[in-house]
């Protein structure tokens, strides 16, 4: 059952993302309600140097007691371990091309499931604690090569208390965690762009 449903993340995630996705591991545990996935690796979009644009060394999740019907309900989710390589190529930025991609294929946060795909049920998701931790930026540019520490990230009640379509939760999820460290590479590019100007300055 867990290679099935491995597979299946790792095509739901490839179409999502028109790139392809592999996992290590995935193992679920039904007394507990929980799946833990190990080591995903989420390749670059053609024409970047770099192998991934981001690996995640572990997921955790696990599912409330709480959920009905159509409204699945998880007590966590945690995110252990990103670490995200930007890139740019030309006029390309690797995780850019990788929300435009997600952002194509994903219904608006107002659209049903239905409208999409009618007679299918509409399940949506709520995370009761959702975490980002020990998440990493590697920066891979011609200007500047460095690590960024991305601050923890905790949310509660994700989805609110309807929750969101299923088909949103990837995109969703994949813009929050790209929102954070954007706010942290814009941090350091500022942080570049002074240096320079002072630079510039005392040669000058």
């Amino acid at each position: 059952f867990d290679d099935i449903v491995k597979n299946t993340v790792e095509s739901y995630a490839h179409k999502s993302l028109n790139t392809p996705v592999e996992i290590a591991e995935l193992r679920s545990d039904w007394s507990q309600h929980s799946v833990n996935i190990d080591f995903i690796e989420v390749k670059n979009p053609d024409n970047f140097s770099n192998d991934n644009a981001f690996v995640l060394n572990h997921l955790s999740a696990s599912l409330s007691d709480e959920t009905q019907g159509e409204l699945i309900i998880l007590d966590q989710l945690e995110f252990d371990g990103l670490l995200f390589t930007l890139e740019q190529n030309n006029n390309q930025v690797n995780l850019v091309e990788l929300l435009k991609s997600l952002d194509r294929k994903t219904p608006g946060m107002h659209e049903s499931i239905e409208n999409t795909h009618p007679g299918k049920r509409s399940y949506r998701l709520k995370i009761n604690k959702l975490s980002f931790i020990n998440t990493q930026l590697f920066i891979d540019t011609q200007w500047l090569q460095e690590t960024v520490e991305v601050p923890s990230v905790i949310i509660y009640n994700f989805g609110t208390d309807q929750g969101i379509p299923m088909a949103q939760v990837g995109a969703e999820l994949m813009k929050l965690a790209l929102t954070r460290i954007q706010s942290e590479a814009g941090k350091k590019g500022l942080k570049l762009s002074e240096k320079e100007i002072k630079e510039g300055i005392q040669r000058q």
